[in-house]
C-alpha cells in the first residue's frame, strides 16, 4: 500500500511543525522511502519516490542548494525536507519557484526538531 505526502504531513504537520514551503501540486505524489542527504554527489544513488531530508551540515552558504534540489528532483524523489537552522537559514526564492514550477513539494522544518523523529 502507498502513502502519499498529503497523508504523511497530516499526520506530522502540527507534531513537528513541518510547513510545505511550495509545489503543493505534487502533493500526490508517493512516498516509497525517505533519506538523508548531505552530499551533493549522492542524489544520483536515489531511485524514485524517495522523500529526501537536508540539513546542509556538509555545506558552505546557499549557493549549492539549487543545484542539490534540481538534482534530487531529477532523480524522481517525491519531494524535498529543509532543516532550517545554522546551515540554511532561509530557502531561497528561487529553489521557491523551481519547486513550485515542477510541481516538486519542498517542506521546512526548525532546527529544533529533531530529524530522526520525524523520519
Amino acid at each position: 500500500m502507498a502513502i502519499t505526502l498529503s497523508k504523511i504531513l497530516s499526520g506530522i504537520e502540527k507534531d513537528y511543525d513541518m510547513k510545505l514551503v511550495a509545489g503543493s501540486a505534487g502533493m500526490n505524489n508517493q512516498v516509497r522511502w525517505v533519506h538523508m542527504i548531505e552530499d551533493g554527489e549522492v542524489p544520483s544513488f536515489l531511485h524514485g519516490k524517495e522523500l529526501v531530508f537536508t540539513t546542509g551540515i556538509a555545506q558552505k552558504g546557499a549557493e549549492w542548494l539549487l543545484n542539490f534540489i534540481t538534482d534530487v528532483y531529477k532523480t524522481g524523489a517525491c519531494g524535498v525536507v529543509i532543516n532550517i537552522g545554522p546551515y540554511i537559514m532561509t530557502i531561497p526564492q528561487q529553489i521557491i519557484k523551481f519547486c513550485e514550477e515542477n510541481k516538486f513539494p519542498l517542506f521546512s522544518v526548525p532546527w529544533h526538531v529533531h530529524l530522526i523523529d520525524i523520519t
